[in-house]
């Protein structure tokens, strides 16, 4: 199982709004402190917002926070709404020639995905802060 780029991003950043909460956090500041381009981060935040994990206020002495629905969200839910449950293969695009035959491995790997995420559930981003 690999995370995407997109999805470390986002719970490095929820984590590091719980654990500086009380630091006036902007996106430019986050983006050095996580190396990432400001114009990517920024795009993570707009998401993280949507979704309501994250508050944002214009204009000066505006900023970034995370919110306690953002400090209660599990890992695992980040990583799923993120991720818009892609599935862990795909066997459609391009179409398997095994998917007709009695193919084992999505199962398996569905199982094994399962297990990854199982201890994920428990964790909430306020627990890595």
């Amino acid at each position: 199982m690999q995370v995407s780029r997109a999805v470390d991003i986002a719970l490095r950043a929820l984590i590091v709004l719980v654990d500086e909460s009380d630091r006036h956090n902007t996106i430019e500041r986050l983006a050095a402190e996580l190396d990432v381009p400001v114009r990517y981060l920024g795009k993570t935040v707009r998401q993280l917002a949507a979704l309501g994990w994250i508050e944002t206020t214009r204009g000066k002495g505006g900023g970034i926070q995370v919110s306690e629905a953002g400090r209660a969200v599990s890992v695992a839910e980040v990583m799923r709404t993120l991720e818009e449950n892609q599935p862990i293969v795909n066997c459609t695009t391009p179409m398997c020639p095994l998917l007709d035959t009695k193919c084992l491995l999505r199962g398996i790997l569905f199982k094994a995905n399962a297990a990854f995420m199982a201890p994920l559930e428990s964790v909430r981003i306020a627990d890595l802060a």
